[in-house]
């Protein structure tokens, strides 16, 4: 549930970012008096006087997310395999400790009468 969540989540995030997003702010003496997302902001004051102005800001991803073509460089397991057969060392059946147990007594039998603790539906 968590990993769906999640997914949907970066999906939502990845596809807000791709397409764009645009807020605006309104900035009146230098400082930040509104920001809005979906609507024009409102101003501070009804005659601006120069202090005032308004800047839009969007926020947009360029990278391009498919990929046209991909090589892959097989010299590199060329030089690593040889290292990696040699830290993997594989047993010899034959030569596994083989464990008897002949001698060994087995297990107590315990019987158990399940016909009296179940239940029939006929």
């Amino acid at each position: 549930m968590l990993k769906k969540i999640t997914h949907t989540l970066l999906t939502l995030v990845i596809f807000v970012l791709t397409t764009g997003m645009t807020f605006s702010a309104h900035y009146c003496g230098g400082n930040v008096k509104d920001v809005s997302f979906l609507s024009v902001t409102q101003s501070c004051c009804e005659n601006p006087e120069g202090c005032c102005h308004d800047e839009a800001y969007t926020i947009k991803i360029e990278n391009d997310f498919s990929i046209s073509s991909y090589s892959f460089d097989f010299t590199q397991f060329e030089i690593v395999l040889p290292i990696l057969i040699e830290l993997i060392k594989v047993e010899d059946p034959i030569k596994a400790k083989v464990y008897s147990l002949r001698n060994t007594i087995p297990p107590p039998k315990i019987q158990t009468i399940l016909s009296s603790l179940q239940t029939y539906l006929l």
